[in-house]
């Protein structure tokens, strides 16, 4: 039995407060977890990344993002704060080629998906499959986009997202972290409301979970519960993979009156 990792952390800015807990879990067939995922309350920054399987040390490759983003500084305006996050990953992705390559490791790469919030502005970075869920309003959205070549092909027309699921390639990733030269990373950003839920998390979840299975256990669970709801329900469908889920809930500060 694999003990799953886990990480609970509160914490409270100007503007309101986070609750939030990750966990992760070797999963029922792979015999190592590649998965890593980072959570920093305090610092603004949560993320997922999950090795490539299949290729050199993907644990590896996942544990030096999770490094990198952990050294993203407070940031007084948002923007500065996403383009310190770029430069931690334009630099940890020129890391792990180079480990590749003195080491003659092969391709060593991983997905990531990142939360980076700096008082109300949230921005998802995210390159590969690792996914990115918001619950708002009970109302649940798929905020990142597969870098996959099944999402392409959807995308354009070809595969009718019906079939996607029977589709022989479709685990083949396009964008991933330390496989080329520059990577690729897809950015969107918004403004935080009251009661916002995001949901981070590999793609050994969604393997097993829609979207709506997912908003079910979330909208009903405080994030720590949540975390283990649907770990336990992807093991429960056969725990295919590694399965890392991160739970962030965020609430307004309520407006203080000036009476002691």
């Amino acid at each position: 039995m694999t003990i799953p990792t886990r990480n609970k952390t509160k914490a409270k800015d100007s503007a309101g407060w986070f609750d939030s807990h990750a966990m992760s879990h070797t999963g029922r067939v792979r015999p190592v977890n590649e998965d890593r995922f980072l959570s920093k309350p305090l610092n603004g920054v949560w993320l997922v990344a999950d090795g490539m399987g299949g290729h050199s040390h993907g644990d590896v490759a996942a544990s030096m993002i999770v490094q990198a983003a952990g050294r993203v500084g407070h940031h007084a305006v948002h923007e500065a704060k996403v383009q310190d996050f770029h430069d931690h990953i334009f630099g940890v992705n020129q890391d792990i080629r180079n480990l590749a390559r003195e080491h003659g490791l092969g391709v060593m790469g991983s997905t990531l998906v990142a939360l980076l919030v700096t008082g109300q502005h949230f921005s998802v970075v995210w390159s590969g499959d690792s996914r990115l869920y918001l619950n708002r309003g009970n109302r649940m959205t798929q905020i990142s986009k597969d870098h996959t070549e099944v999402q392409q092909m959807i995308d354009d027309g070809t595969l009718d997202p019906a079939a996607a699921a029977s589709f022989k390639r479709k685990n083949v990733i396009l964008h991933a972290i330390g496989v080329r030269e520059l990577p690729h990373l897809d950015l969107l950003s918004g403004e935080l409301k009251d009661g916002d839920t995001f949901i981070l998390c590999s793609d050994g979840l969604t393997a097993h979970l829609s979207a709506l299975d997912i908003q079910d256990i979330i909208l009903s669970q405080e994030p720590e519960t949540a975390c283990n709801s649907l770990i336990n329900s992807a093991l429960e469908r056969g725990g295919s993979d590694n399965v890392t889920v991160v739970v962030v809930n965020y609430r307004v500060a309520p407006a203080h009156d000036g009476r002691p």
